[in-house]
């Protein structure tokens, strides 16, 4: 916990190694932000890649850009990771900024799948998400942003894709419109959420690792 945010994660790698990678941040004393990222592919390519741009995230080390603009720090990361440059990898991500003085979230995605707020009463949930092509497939992509107000005590919850594509026991698939009814099932006492949503799949999926990477970060604003 950091002042009136509280972060919560929960990673599981898969047998094979992957590219899936989380974070968050004070950015200033006013913004914070949050991010998650997955490469195309699984071994130590995909590895690597999320390392040089986790470094460059965790560092602010991307030139020209302001870091409380998900949209342009997005951009930058394409122009910097072309496929072309990189053996042809290429990365889905999602990077929201949260003003405290505002309660206001700012975010873009980028060929990924929404994050999701839910409020406190976990009464519903609510898509958090833009329109855009993955990181790499592009040069001088403009990539969208958008704005909701965050209630007090609600919850954001950022998460891979390996949360979700499982097989279960019964021979079925998920999607995620399966998985999202788990957000809005009460808390449980000394289990984080992270924890819990990771025993909740693990109760349906087949026996044995996951497919994919399974990669949740839940952040409070409290």
């Amino acid at each position: 916990q950091v002042g009136d945010i509280l972060a919560d994660w929960f990673f599981q790698p898969s047998a094979a190694v992957g590219g899936d990678a989380f974070g968050y941040q004070h950015i200033d004393d006013n913004h914070f932000a949050l991010y998650l990222m997955d490469v195309s592919g699984h071994g130590a390519a995909a590895a690597l890649h999320t390392v040089s741009v986790m470094n460059l995230l965790r560092h602010r080390a991307l030139p020209d850009t302001d870091f409380r603009q998900p949209s342009q720090v997005i951009a930058s990361l394409n122009n910097m990771f072309q496929m072309e440059d990189h053996g042809g990898m290429f990365f889905t991500m999602w990077y929201g900024v949260f003003n405290k003085a505002s309660r206001s979230l700012t975010y873009s995605s980028a060929g990924q799948h929404p994050a999701f707020v839910v409020p406190k009463d976990k009464s519903h949930s609510i898509a958090l998400g833009t329109k855009g092509l993955m990181v790499g497939a592009l040069p001088d992509y403009q990539f969208q942003s958008a704005a909701v107000t965050m209630p007090a005590d609600s919850h954001i919850y950022l998460f891979s894709d390996g949360v979700f594509e499982i097989s279960t026991r019964q021979g079925l698939q998920w999607r995620l419109a399966d998985f999202l009814p788990s957000l809005l099932e009460p808390a449980v006492n000394g289990v984080g959420e992270g924890q819990r949503l990771n025993d909740a799949v693990r109760a349906v999926a087949n026996p044995g690792p996951l497919e994919d990477d399974f990669s949740m970060l839940v952040v409070t604003f409290l």
